[in-house]
């Protein structure tokens, strides 16, 4: 049955569909404005820079071409950058143009994937100059957050909390950079920055790893388990193929499945989407969990709990999957897959 459901999406091409999996391109179009600015939904009156910046990351990982996108994004971003390398969250009313109005949510994690955007979309020359200052300055910054003793990232200079899925981000940048310093043919950089993000690696295991339940804790602070941030903060690692303390990742993908994937997909967990959780999925070979999700939310696409980042994963995984979609029933899918 389930061959059946997957033959049926598989045929059911639609023309935007099928010119976007030709063309591989992430066509962010009712995110993306016509001076590069990349805003949170299709309200307009928000720029997340965290959200802009990792769905054009999530996107290019999924294999769109997000060069365009992309460096429309940092030439709106980069003036808008502090002396002190932070960012902050850009609010408007009407036609009027974005003003900074909050301050960025998490520094630590927004810096991380500023600069692994940057080194992304450099070209083998090297970091353009005139993105040099600005690497500069994100890269000093976020080495103030670095706590020493512990070898792991705080969230600000203002909130000493550490969280483990910033502190994912932040390896996964690291080792993006130093892929990207030996694409340069500065082979002292990479290593050293490899070496970086092996030490944090090291340093995330010792300090978020709870042995006794084998599963990481999500904070340094305790709090009440929730889907998000606890169950989500799981799937981090495998996303972005960090080493796991005895954990075979395709092992514990499955686990976590059986558990909750029946539920994250119908949103009975949490109204947020959680399409990462489903590129997780993708990246670890499970194409059918990852189709899933596609074609349920299908009907959820531009509703109240959908942004920049579920559109780059929805975008990614019809790319990825050569699959346009259709929308169905979550349960139904899960069902035909023997999952429930």
């Amino acid at each position: 049955m389930f061959r059946i459901i997957l033959l049926s999406l598989a045929l059911l091409y639609t023309s935007r569909a099928a010119a976007q999996s030709s063309s591989g391109e992430f066509t962010p179009e009712k995110y993306q404005l016509a001076d590069g600015a990349v805003v949170l939904d299709t309200n307009a009156v928000d720029v997340e820079p965290y959200f802009a910046t990792k769905a054009l990351i999530v996107a290019q990982d999924a294999g769109l071409d997000i060069r365009d996108a992309g460096v429309a994004w940092i030439q709106w971003l980069m003036p808008r950058q502090k002396s002190d390398g932070r960012f902050e969250r850009y609010c408007r009313k009407g036609g009027e143009e974005f003003h900074a109005c909050r301050a960025a949510d998490a520094d630590d994690s927004l810096l991380a994937l500023w600069l692994q955007l940057l080194y992304r979309l450099a070209p083998d020359s090297g970091i353009p100059a005139e993105w040099q200052q600005s690497v500069s300055k994100a890269a000093k910054q976020l080495s103030k957050l670095r706590n020493g003793r512990l070898g792991i990232y705080h969230v600000s200079t203002r909130n000493h909390v550490a969280l483990f899925m910033d502190n994912v981000e932040v390896y996964s940048a690291l080792r993006d950079i130093a892929k990207a310093q030996a694409r340069f043919g500065d082979q002292n950089a990479s290593s050293a920055t490899k070496a970086q993000a092996d030490k944090l690696a090291d340093a995330i295991r010792h300090v978020f790893w709870d042995d006794h339940n084998q599963r990481y804790r999500p904070s340094m602070q305790k709090s009440n388990p929730a889907f998000y941030p606890d169950v989500v903060a799981q799937v981090f690692p495998w996303m972005e193929e960090m080493p796991t303390p005895d954990q075979d990742p395709h092992s514990a993908w499955n686990n976590w499945r059986s558990k909750f994937a029946p539920a994250w997909i119908e949103n009975k967990y949490d109204p947020h989407p959680w399409g990462l959780v489903a590129l997780a999925a993708l990246k670890l070979g499970d194409e059918s969990t990852a189709l899933c999700w596609l074609s349920h939310s299908q009907s959820l696409r531009y509703g109240k709990n959908w942004n920049v980042l579920e559109e780059a994963v929805f975008q990614g995984l019809e790319h990825s999957l050569q699959t346009p979609t259709t929308a169905s029933n979550g349960a139904a899918c899960w069902h035909a897959m023997g999952q429930l």
